[in-house]
């Protein structure tokens, strides 16, 4: 023990005498750990730490599956209620609805608020393996019409509605104007779905809903029963939906099921980001340690002679060792400390980042902290760099004995640090070589995928989304039952005043309304036909997206009339059926006939279907995202009982905000408003995930760039540094000093050559991988190869110029001399 704290003495003393060296690496190996650190808190919250549930690995989502729509949907009740009776794998099969309505109004202590609604089965909270912190959660016999007046609340719900009051148990609530027994409130953490406040027997979905094999209404979550595999559970899953495709083939037809772990389903599509991310910064912690092993060579070199007096005096070899893994840990310790701090500071800026993500389930954005896993990997990095590079002297010591036997102290105390000969000079030559090499590859690498995905975001962000997003501003309403109906009298006068109060505010240049915000889907989808060309079979009907919109929604969002006419205030009035489609839905389904007048056919899986003439054709808006192709939409004339309001004003959006609330109130007193944004920050988060990747592979490529620089330049001061006899010797002979310039640049820049070879045939094999990445941008794309190579060739010939520049000036007779 004493003997360790004599070496660690000697340690920090050691590195004190060089404080720019003990700089360099602890700020070189901080900057690698801790954006290493940083991403992979994010990788094991997200993707490898458990969910806040009983044996979460056994929970799965069930989506029904169909060959019109991308991935998986919502089920239909009686699909749900036929899975649950037939099913054989799950323990338990739940189903919840946020649709019906999402949110409902809470009259609390005088003061009435929104908040986020969730229909859940009985089984639901069993399903998820959550337990009550106060009361119950819901039963089966909640389920019992006349027996669904009941509610659970969520930790953060009871706190905000209630102050944190036990007594909250018990207590009659309004909902919607309704009243309610909250019977439980859930522990913190555990609500799911995240955005889910307070919880309500699914029975209370509407009749027809419930009724319906065309609404797809219900999500399904199931527990794997002991022993059952996923594998086993799809088989029998999908053995059900072949019998229900059989007995409904007008809604079943081509209908299939799909079974994903609980946790793939609330990541998203973040997952080949995050781990792109973290494959990016594992290789910038890769140039970090290669920097710290060059720089660790170049004072073991220096230290040489040192060494050499000592080991001669009688020193023990294996102290000796000691003492320079001592001084290596030492450095590691402070550069992972350093590192776990930089991390600590960057987390809040990624949790951030990450909750504007519309892929990410905001349960998982608390999980994004330091951790004790975290913690040890961290410690584990900087112990392993800490072995690694404090035995490199030794090793290297040990390779020179058996080399040169027991002379080479006597040679290095008669030569002293300067001279470049010796058995292992060759050796010297290509690893430092190697590392040179190796840091180009690595930067390659980094900086080639780094600059794909910014080309790729700056091409998302160019897309037109089809409508104007300046100086609008959404705001969401849900009008409570049984006092107002969808399209009912009592409904459309709401609207109607709300509407005409907005436009009559001062700076307000149009106010309308729609069922669901732009850039996302409507949430509704209708089977249909076009009259006059050949029906489908049942099953294959076309699907387009339908949105109810008031008149002046088209001038509110700037869409462009292309024929025909939009809807007018007597449409309403007069409860006109018909349609405005747009661009794509005209170009896919009425090519080759005038638009206008065409008639659509809906309603085709019912007894009485509508048939509904086309008024007019407005331009596409890229409603489902502008990552993805506008897709067809059907636009009806009216109001429901949820409406987003939209407000175009010659004020910043967000200065409308007090606007609508005072029109909202002015019209209904009782009536919360809630979801109040501007549409360019909406636009911004539909592509928080692209940015996010984007901005951190491009400060990975930066990292990478500046620490390659630097290793580059550190490896050939070095190399010069120890050639200088040699290169005295040449200039006496007579080189001369481009010889010199030529013969150091040449030599560095043959392995330099061979990292960019060699990296950008990685960077291409790892693209390759991301393609899923990309937007409009190929994974072999010529213009991030010319940069990549660009900026990398010209790194390296200033990293080089330096080096080369000073052996060519070196003077012969001084270095002769010196030797």
């Amino acid at each position: 023990m004493q003997t360790m704290l004599w070496d660690l003495r000697y340690a920090v003393r050691q590195l004190r005498r060089s404080p720019g060296f003990t700089v360099t690496a602890v700020l070189t190996l901080a900057l690698g750990v801790g954006a290493t650190t940083a991403i992979f808190s994010a990788v094991y919250g997200l993707l490898l730490k458990s969910l806040p549930f009983a044996e979460a690995e056994r929970i799965v989502g069930v989506l029904e599956t169909h060959a019109q729509i991308a991935g998986g949907s919502e089920a239909t009740y009686p699909d749900y209620e036929d899975w649950q009776a037939q099913q054989r794998s799950f323990a338990e099969l739940a189903a919840y609805s946020t649709i019906n309505p999402q949110t409902v109004s809470i009259k609390a202590d005088g003061n009435v608020s929104q908040l986020h609604q969730v229909l859940a089965s009985g089984n639901f909270f069993r399903a998820l393996g959550v337990s009550a912190q106060l009361g119950r959660t819901l039963s089966e016999r909640d389920q019992v019409k006349g027996d669904d007046h009941v509610a659970v609340l969520s930790a953060e719900a009871w706190k905000r509605y209630f102050g944190g009051d036990p007594r909250a148990v018990g207590r009659q609530v309004d909902l919607n104007r309704a009243s309610f027994t909250i019977v439980g409130v859930l522990p913190a953490g555990a609500a799911f779905p995240a955005e889910g406040e307070v919880f309500v027997p699914l029975s209370r979905l509407d009749p027809e809903t419930k009724a319906s094999r065309v609404w797809h209404s219900v999500k399904v979550i199931g527990r794997l029963r002991e022993g059952v595999d996923m594998a086993t559970a799809r088989v029998d899953m999908q053995t059900i939906a072949a019998r229900l495709e059989a007995a409904y083939p007008a809604t079943n037809r081509s209908a299939g099921v799909l079974l994903t772990p609980l946790r793939e389903q609330l990541v998203g599509t973040l997952r080949p980001a995050m781990l792109s991310l973290l494959g990016a910064v594992v290789l910038v912690l890769a140039i970090a340690c290669a920097n710290v092993a060059s720089l660790l060579m170049v004072r073991a070199t220096a230290q040489r002679r040192e060494a050499a007096v000592r080991e001669a005096l009688g020193a023990d070899r294996w102290r000796l060792f000691s003492q320079s893994l001592m001084q290596t840990g030492v450095l590691c310790l402070l550069g992972g400390v350093l590192g776990v701090g930089l991390a600590w500071t960057a987390l809040p800026l990624l949790r951030v980042a990450l909750a504007h993500s519309a892929d990410l389930d905001a349960t998982m954005i608390d999980s994004v902290r330091l951790s004790v896993p975290v913690l040890l990997v961290a410690l584990g990095v900087c112990s392993a760099t800490a072995l690694l590079f404090g035995s490199l002297p030794f090793l290297r010591g040990l390779s020179r004995r058996g080399a040169g036997g027991d002379g080479e102290v006597a040679e290095i105390l008669r030569s002293g640090d300067r001279s470049s000969a010796g058995p292992s000079g060759g050796g010297n030559k290509w690893r430092r070589g190697g590392l040179i090499a190796g840091e180009i590859a690595i930067a390659v690498v980094v900086l080639f995928l780094g600059t794909l995905v910014m080309r790729s975001y700056a091409r998302l962000v160019a897309v037109d989304p089809g409508f104007r997003t300046d100086r609008l501003l959404s705001a969401e309403l849900e009008l409570p039952e049984p006092v107002y109906a969808d399209s009912s009298p009592a409904t459309n006068l709401f609207y109607e005043q709300l509407l005409n109060r907005l436009n009559t505010s001062p700076g307000v240049l149009s106010a309308a309304t729609t069922t669901q915000t732009p850039l996302r889907p409507s949430l509704v989808m209708t089977r249909f036909a076009v009259e006059g060309k050949p029906r489908p079979l049942p099953g294959a009907f076309p699907l387009a997206q339908m949105r109810y919109v008031s008149p002046a929604f088209f001038r509110t969002l700037g869409l462009r009339v292309l024929a025909g006419r939009v809807f007018e205030q007597r449409d309403i009035d007069q409860n006109l059926n018909a349609f405005v489609v747009n661009e794509t839905f005209a170009k896919q389904y009425l090519s080759g006939r005038d638009p206008i007048g065409s008639r659509v056919v809906i309603g085709v899986l019912s007894a009485h279907p509508d048939v509904v003439p086309v008024i007019g054709v407005v331009a596409d808006a890229h409603d489902v995202g502008v990552d993805a192709a506008a897709q067809p939409e059907i636009y009806i004339p009216g109001f429901g009982l949820h409406a987003v309001v939209l407000v175009r004003s010659t004020f910043p959006a967000e200065a409308m905000d007090s606007v609508v609330r005072q029109a909202v109130h002015a019209v209904d007193g009782n009536q919360p408003v809630f979801h109040v944004q501007a549409m360019d920050a909406l636009l911004a988060d539909s592509l928080a995930r692209q940015r996010m990747t984007a901005v951190l592979l491009g400060i990975f490529a930066l990292v990478a760039l500046v620490l390659a620089g630097i290793g580059i330049y550190g490896v050939l001061s070095y190399s010069v540094a120890q050639r200088t006899r040699e290169i005295g010797v040449r200039m006496a002979l007579g080189a001369s000093r481009g010889d010199i310039l030529r013969l150091v640049a040449g030599q560095a820049g043959i392995f330099a050559a061979i990292g960019l070879v060699a990296g950008m045939a990685a960077a291409l094999a790892g693209a390759r991988l991301m393609r899923g990445l990309l937007f409009e941008t190929t994974s072999v794309d010529g213009a991030s190869i010319g940069i990549t190579l660009i900026v990398l060739g010209v790194i390296a010939l200033l990293a080089v110029s330096l080096p080369a520049g000073r052996a060519a000036s070196v003077n012969p007779t001084e270095a002769l001399r010196a030797e």
